[in-house]
C-alpha cells in the first residue's frame, strides 16, 4: 500500500504544505529538503500520480546547454534556441531555467541540482555530448528531449539539423555552379554533426560520379581564428587548391576565406567558399558567406512541443525529427 503526502509529513518531521510543495515540484522548499521528500517518496512507495494537476506537472523546463570542457568552441544555436525558448515556455504555463553544464568536476554536482530541483522536463542541447554523458541525463527519469544531435543508445527523442542533406545540397550547389570538384574544410573537433555534413558531401560526389579520394580536404579547427591561423599555415606550404569548398561551419569557412583573401585571392572569383548553419559569421563576413540555413527557431518550437507530448503521456515511442535545410546564396559563392 502507497504511503499519502500527510504520512510522509508525519514521517519525516515536516509540515504537510512542505511536502506537498516539495511532490509537486513547486518552488518554496530547500534543495535538500526537496532531495529528502523525493527520495523517501520514492521508498515509501508514494504515488506521483497524485501530484498532477489536470494531466500536467508543474515546475519548470530547463533548457541545458552541455559543454564538453575539451571543446574549443561553443555551438553557434545555444544563443538562438535561448532566445526562442523563453517566451515560448511561459506561454505555456511551464516555468524557464537556461542552465550550461560542463563536462568537468561540476557535472554530478549540477545533475544533482536538476535532479531535487522543480524540473518537469529537459530540453537538453547535446552538439559535443559524449554516449556516457547523456546516459547520466537519461538515468535522471525526467522527460528529456535531447537537441542538435543523436546516439543510437539509450533510445531517447531527439530533434537535429538535417546535416546530411544540408551537406549534400551545398555540394550540388558547387559541382553546379563552377563545374568542378568542390573540396572540403574539415573540422579537426570531431563532433557527430560533422560527420554526419561529411557523409553529406561524400554522398553528393556519388551522385555526380566523382571520388572522395580525388578531393582536395583541408582538416582546420572549427572557429573562425583557429581556421585563418591554419590556413593561412597551410597556404605557406601547398600552392593547388580546389576552386571551391564546402565548409563544416560558417566559422570555419569565414576565418579560411579570410586567410585566402589574406594571401591576396579574391572571392568567389579565385576561390568560393559556403558554410554552414546561417551564423552571424556569414552575415557579417566580407563577402557575406553563402551558406546553409539550419532552422534553431524551428528545432526549438519543435523540441518544446515534443517535450509536452512526452510530459503529458510519457509511455510513448522515441521519435528522430530531423529539421530541413535550405541554401542562403551570398556573396562567397
Amino acid at each position: 500500500m502507497s504511503i499519502t503526502a500527510k504520512e510522509l509529513a508525519k514521517h519525516l518531521n515536516l509540515s504537510t504544505a512542505s511536502v506537498s510543495v516539495a511532490l509537486n515540484n513547486k518552488p518554496g522548499v530547500s534543495t535538500s529538503t526537496r532531495k529528502m521528500v523525493l527520495q523517501a517518496a520514492r521508498e515509501l512507495g508514494y504515488d506521483f500520480s497524485t501530484s498532477t494537476k489536470e494531466g500536467k506537472l508543474a515546475g519548470t523546463i530547463y533548457y541545458v546547454r552541455y559543454i564538453n570542457y575539451h571543446s574549443p568552441q561553443e555551438a553557434p544555436f545555444f544563443s538562438y534556441l535561448a532566445n526562442s525558448l523563453d517566451k515560448k515556455i511561459t506561454d505555456r504555463g511551464y516555468r524557464y531555467k537556461s542552465m550550461k553544464l560542463y563536462g568537468d568536476d561540476s557535472f554530478n554536482e549540477k545533475l544533482d541540482e536538476i535532479r531535487f530541483s522543480d524540473c518537469a522536463g529537459i530540453l537538453l542541447l547535446g552538439t559535443d555530448i559524449t554516449p556516457d554523458k547523456l546516459r547520466d541525463f537519461y538515468d535522471l527519469g525526467l522527460p528529456l528531449v535531447l537537441m542538435d544531435t543523436w546516439f543510437n543508445s539509450p533510445s531517447i527523442n531527439c530533434v537535429k539539423v538535417n546535416n546530411i542533406q544540408g551537406a549534400f545540397l551545398a555540394t550540388e550547389y558547387l559541382i553546379k555552379k563552377y563545374n568542378c570538384q568542390p573540396g572540403y574544410l574539415q573540422s579537426s573537433l570531431k563532433l557527430f554533426n560533422y560527420d554526419e555534413r561529411f557523409i553529406g558531401y561524400k554522398k553528393a560526389l556519388e551522385t555526380y560520379r566523382m571520388s572522395v579520394r580525388n578531393s582536395d580536404v583541408i582538416v582546420t579547427l572549427p572557429n573562425n581564428k583557429g581556421a585563418e591561423a591554419d590556413m593561412a599555415e597551410i597556404l605557406q606550404e601547398k600552392s593547388n587548391f580546389a576552386r571551391c569548398y564546402v565548409a563544416d561551419t560558417d566559422a570555419q569557412a569565414v576565418g579560411a576565406m579570410n586567410a585566402f583573401i589574406a594571401k591576396g585571392y579574391k572571392v568567389p572569383a579565385d576561390v568560393a567558399f559556403i558554410g554552414f548553419d546561417n551564423s552571424s559569421h556569414s552575415q557579417n563576413s566580407k563577402p557575406p558567406l553563402t551558406t546553409i540555413e539550419a532552422y534553431p527557431a524551428t528545432m526549438a518550437a519543435t523540441s518544446l512541443d515534443r517535450l509536452l507530448d512526452i510530459i503529458a503521456e510519457k509511455n510513448q515511442v522515441p521519435l528522430k525529427i530531423e529539421i530541413g535545410t535550405t541554401i542562403i546564396e551570398r556573396g562567397s559563392a
